[in-house]
């Protein structure tokens, strides 16, 4: 038997490494903007993780992760729905405050 071979240009070959490229790039770092892992919550609000839990438990934060399994899978919270639990100390807007109970 003799071995088939296929010439490809090394302009396609090239364009095919930088797709696979992209994918992997996508996969391995999925879009999280908006989000705030619960270390990153609550830092934002100068509260204990804790607090953020309880807010997630009491279903006034939604309950997002950002992976598969219970291993793998990162707590997250959007970071609009602390916005509007967030009670600004001085009144301006964009300043995290307080919870509100």
């Amino acid at each position: 038997m003799s071995e088939l071979t296929l010439p490809f240009p090394a302009a396609l070959v090239e364009a095919i490494a930088e797709r696979v490229a992209e994918l992997l790039a996508e996969q391995a770092e999925p879009e999280l903007e908006g989000y705030m892992s619960i270390d990153q919550a609550a830092a934002y609000f100068g509260c204990d993780r804790q607090r953020i839990y309880d807010l997630r438990s009491s279903g006034r934060l939604t309950r997002y992760r950002d992976g598969v399994g219970k291993r793998n899978a990162r707590a997250l919270v959007k970071r609009s729905e602390l916005d509007a639990l967030a009670l600004p100390p001085d009144g301006r807007n964009g300043s995290a405050g307080e919870l509100a109970m």
